[in-house]
């Protein structure tokens, strides 16, 4: 999803960022509301992609996002550039294909034993 890749290539152009900040971003830029937005960080959270740190220090405490690990610039443009989507639907697309020729080749067979 585009939202969340922009979020992930966010945090990584800029670091660890106030969640509130991440969700207003969104919010403006894709014209969402912040609970969508809220859900759309809690999905990548949930994905592993990102985690929340809660500096406590503050007060009150504010809620950071951060990039799940550290990891090279280019594994990180690499995720950046993948369309998770993009790859699921010629994957499923593919499967389709293949169903699809073994679902003929039955019912050919099929008609060829009938008398």
């Amino acid at each position: 999803m585009d939202i969340e890749r922009e979020i992930v290539s966010y945090l990584v152009k800029y670091g660890n960022t106030k969640e509130s900040d991440i969700v207003n971003y969104g919010a403006r830029k894709f014209n969402r509301s912040s609970k969508d937005m809220k859900k759309v960080v809690d999905r990548i959270v949930v994905k592993g992609r990102i985690h929340r740190i809660v500096h406590n220090k503050l007060k009150p405490p504010e809620v950071y996002l951060s990039l799940k690990e550290s990891l090279y610039p280019d594994v990180l443009k690499a995720l950046i550039e993948v369309d998770t989507s993009e790859v699921a639907e010629k994957d499923a697309q593919k499967i389709l294909e293949e169903a699809a020729a073994i679902a003929e080749k039955r019912i050919r067979e099929m008609e060829s034993r009938e008398p």
